[in-house]
């Protein structure tokens, strides 16, 4: 029985392939060959399961076999000592607990990747595994959502009026929209365009549809995002913080999530696919 990995060839150590393949999950048979993926070769070389022939040290084996990113297999052995059977794809790890199915993909982000609303949106559901240089682990669970509240978004006003560059009136519906001051209810920018129709950018696009959407929208500034939504009622704290991607670097993903935890929000990524937003939730997991 050969074991081969890329064009390397291994002898077993300690265990027959029946024994190999039962205890670790590993591999493909092929005629009376066990092919093995990079990863897989360097979890049972690190186990002291097989042998390269010729003998040679671990930097031999990893540069004759392994050709990617180093995380890619510290992601792997993560989860292979959990226990997990995990087949692999490039960067995305499918894992299952032995007699159970296949769940959602695990997907490798390295820190510094720059992401695409739709690249990220296509992948999901799906679990994103980040590894610092320090080999500090953090998950994210992120799916497709579609929010609905139950605000009043019926609204109405009489006689806007405008100042300069601020717009104001004296009576609006519901009584949320716009801001007291003065006696009046100044608009902001948003609330303006919305009330003239004019849709100047794609962040007056994403106001509309969460009006359209049944929630109060409201800035979300002072979380570093754009909107923040409540589903019913002011009185009550705000459920989602919500930010328009186009693309970003997966850390300030990853930095506006942890500060929508540390308020007790939930952290809402919209996009546009084609013409059409779409809207994804992610959040932070102690573990899969």
């Amino acid at each position: 029985m050969e074991i081969v990995c890329r064009n390397t060839h291994f002898v077993l150590s300690g265990m027959d392939i029946s024994q190999i393949i039962n205890k670790y999950h590993v591999g493909k048979m092929r005629a009376n060959v066990l092919e093995l993926d990079p990863c897989e070769c360097i979890y049972l070389y690190m186990k002291g399961k097989i042998i390269p022939e010729p003998e040679m040290g671990l930097p031999q084996v990893i540069s004759s076999v392994f050709t990617e990113d180093l995380y890619i297999y510290y992601v792997y052995s993560i989860l292979k000592e959990k226990g997990l059977i995990v087949k692999r794809d490039g960067n995305k790890f499918f894992y299952k607990k032995p007699g159970e199915e296949y769940g959602i993909p695990v997907i490798l982000i390295k820190e510094g990747d720059l992401i695409d609303f739709s690249s990220l949106y296509v992948d999901l559901p799906a679990i994103f595994i980040t590894v610092d240089e320090e080999k500090s682990i953090t998950y994210f669970r992120a799916d497709f959502i579609d929010p609905e509240g139950n605000a009043d978004s019926d609204i109405s006003i009489e006689n806007p009026e405008k100042l300069n560059n601020i717009y104001y009136t004296t009576n609006s519906h519901p009584e949320w929209f716009g801001q007291e001051f003065m006696g009046v209810k100044i608009l902001n920018q948003f609330e303006a365009n919305y009330i003239s129709g004019e849709l100047k950018t794609d962040e007056d696009k994403l106001y509309r549809d969460l009006i359209k959407r049944h929630f109060i929208v409201k800035s979300g500034f002072k979380y570093g995002q754009n909107f923040r939504i409540y589903s019913d009622s002011m009185e009550n704290h705000a459920e989602f913080l919500v930010s328009l991607m186009t693309s970003e670097k997966w850390y300030k993903i990853s930095r506006a999530i942890r500060l929508s935890t540390s308020v007790r929000k939930k952290t809402l990524i919209a996009g546009f696919i084609g013409n059409d937003l779409k809207y994804i939730y992610i959040e932070r997991l102690r573990d899969i």
